[in-house]
């Protein structure tokens, strides 16, 4: 290592620097030497390079008077920050030796890594007041990473795990393209499971896997690029951007504060009402998350509740629960939905369509609600209250002023797409071509920018969408699902016999599923299963499916649920909300979900749907 190599990487802020930008910054740096009562630079003069003292002694003399230093290894610190000029004289004590590197040849460091002008910064003030300042690094980013025993103990299970389900389908002479998939699904669920890798990931792994064994056409494998459910996420993400860039988002998060009182109670109970007028407008919880979390980063910030307490965290459960509490009791909430209803017989999708799916519904939304409103209640019930000024909410809309071309877009697009739900019926656009639509227009006319479309839209979440569909499409298209159907002979009598304990055993499938099965195709699979079954044994169909949407929406580990890991990296940044409390009210509300259906089935006995 050279000289001028070992003096760099000395240096405590430039040692952080990537080594390929620290080999482009070599061919500029000079080595200079002084006399004794020299100066290097003088307060006022332009700030054009930084000097790193290989030998020798300076010290600083201020404009004030004061004197700081010897001592110092770095001075010119100016020239790494914003400013124009030195601010102090930097006088030469001793024969001194030092590397000059040139401000230009500077900036492109900086640029590259942003915070090492911030620690220049601290630097400077430190040589000119005499105080020496650090930056305390986060607790987390301070320690290195390290492997823990879980992680470990996760890759030896994705590892060993897919070599342990080949020999067995090689010992019982399974077919071989199941095998494969079944080998490729489980070293795939142990990544989500032991969260090895991004969310994304895995999905990715499987895909490529998949094509490389070619187990299954690659239209089928690749077909979650090109569902619906991916042009909806898409649209959606792209729309609720523009909402919040535009300020429209804020703009409605001051009205709402604005016209609703003062209290912890209104401000939860108007997040969750968001969030509930959305459900029948918009058929995906991903989109709806996306549009209703500035609303609860702004109120959070707005209202001055501390992060990470109960306020914050109760309020977060409110925004959640709003777009997702209902999202069984409204046909039009989820796309899978309509997957569940084109599997019930002609004459019940007639009777179940519109509000009727509703009315039907109607016990298991009030017990979930009541349930919520409970919990959210013993819970969460601190006695922090919020720190609201509505004459400062008043200014702050008055300083916002008209509604800006941008915001009138934005609107335009919401509107356009709730009208376009409303009127389905009328001119038969399924929503994601509506959405694709509207994330057209906007794109044409320049609301929705390439630099947002490139970096707000979360592609990583898209990506981690599709490898799922993905997944799904190959699981049907090998027949797996036909083999679960035939592993669950048994439960078609109890459906008939004993439907309470047929409910209490498909809860029990269910949570066994969900721990390596996404939501959607749970649903889906067990639909597929249990619907026609449901008809065999005299059960009404549709009973049966809306119990599956209900319960399949079951989850206790993150990477459960998809729209919760949405949730997260919403919030990865700065947290709000502490979220082992957010996980047990969840709990809480899994055994909700299991007598929210129970107290239905009197209900439905009464209407003769049992």
């Amino acid at each position: 290592m050279t000289p001028i190599v070992d003096h760099l990487l000395r240096d405590p802020v430039l040692a952080k620097c990537d080594y390929t930008a620290l080999s482009r910054l070599l061919p500029y740096i000079e080595e200079r030497s002084y006399a004794a009562g020299e100066l290097l630079y003088r307060a006022g003069e332009p700030a054009d390079g930084l000097f790193l003292l290989t030998s020798g002694e300076a010290r600083l003399h201020t404009p004030d008077g004061e004197t700081h230093g010897p001592g110092y290894a770095r001075f010119g610190e100016e020239s790494a920050t914003d400013a124009n000029s030195y601010l102090a004289d930097a006088i030469v004590v001793t024969p001194l030796t030092a590397l000059y590197i040139p401000r230009a040849s500077l900036l492109p460091l900086l640029a590259a890594q942003p915070s090492l002008k911030t620690e220049f910064m601290f630097a400077l003030m430190g040589h000119t007041t005499g105080n020496q300042l650090q930056i305390r690094p986060p607790a987390a980013a301070a320690q290195k990473k390290q492997v823990g025993v879980s992680r470990l103990i996760g890759w030896l299970v994705a590892i060993a795990l897919p070599l342990i389900v080949l020999l067995a389908g090689a010992h019982y002479d399974m077919d071989r393209s199941a095998t494969m998939f079944v080998a490729i699904f489980s070293a795939t669920v142990t990544m989500w499971m032991f969260s090895l890798v991004d969310d994304y990931v895995p999905g990715l792994f499987a895909v490529m896997a998949i094509l490389i064994a070619g187990l299954v056409p690659t239209t089928v494998v690749l077909a979650g690029f090109a569902s619906d459910g991916f042009l909806m996420a898409m649209s959606i993400l792209g729309l609720s951007t523009v909402i919040v860039s535009s300020g429209l988002g804020y703009r409605a998060m001051l009205l709402l504060l604005h016209h609703l009182p003062n209290s912890r109670f209104w401000h939860n109970f108007g997040l969750a009402m968001t969030g509930f007028f959305l459900t029948p407008l918009i058929p995906s919880i991903n989109g709806r998350v996306s549009l209703v979390m500035p609303f609860y980063v702004d109120m959070v910030q707005n209202l001055r509740f501390t992060r990470q307490r109960e306020a914050a965290t109760q309020l977060m459960v409110s925004a959640f629960t709003g777009v997702s509490l209902f999202s069984a009791m409204f046909l039009s909430s989820k796309t899978v939905n309509f997957a569940v209803f084109g599997l019930l017989p002609v004459q019940l999708q007639d009777r179940f369509q519109g509000f009727k799916w509703l009315i039907a519904s109607g016990v298991a939304a009030l017990v979930l609600l009541a349930a919520y409103a409970l919990s959210a209640a013993l819970l969460f019930g601190s006695d922090e209250k919020p720190r609201l000024c509505k004459e400062r909410v008043v200014s702050q809309l008055e300083l916002l002023g008209r509604l800006k071309h941008r915001e009138w877009a934005a609107l335009l697009g919401v509107a356009v797409f709730i009208l376009g739900m409303l009127t389905a019926s009328l001119h038969h656009i399924s929503p994601p071509w509506l959405g694709l639509a509207i994330l057209y227009g906007l794109l044409l006319f320049g609301s929705l920018s390439k630099k947002e479309l490139k970096e707000k839209i979360d592609w990583p979440f898209l990506l981690y969408l599709s490898g799922l569909t993905g997944m799904v499409s190959a699981f049907n298209h090998l027949g797996l699902d036909r083999m679960l159907a035939a592993a669950l002979p048994g439960l078609g009598a109890y459906m008939r016999d004993s439907f309470g304990l047929f409910v209490l055993m498909l809860f029990g499938v269910i949570f066994v599923i969900r721990l390596a099965v996404p939501i959607s195709a749970t649903i889906v699979i067990l639909a597929t299963l249990f619907i026609p079954l449901a008809e065999i044994y005299g059960v009404n169909p549709w009973v049966v499916g809306f119990v599956i949407l209900v319960l399949g929406e079951v989850w206790f580990l993150p990477y459960q649920c998809s729209y919760y890991l949405q949730l997260q990296a919403l919030n990865r940044s700065k947290p709000h909300y502490r979220e082992k409390s957010f996980l047990l009210y969840n709990g809480v509300m899994n055994f909700a979900r299991l007598a929210a259906i129970y107290a239905s089935i009197p209900y439905w006995k009464a209407m003769g749907l049992l």
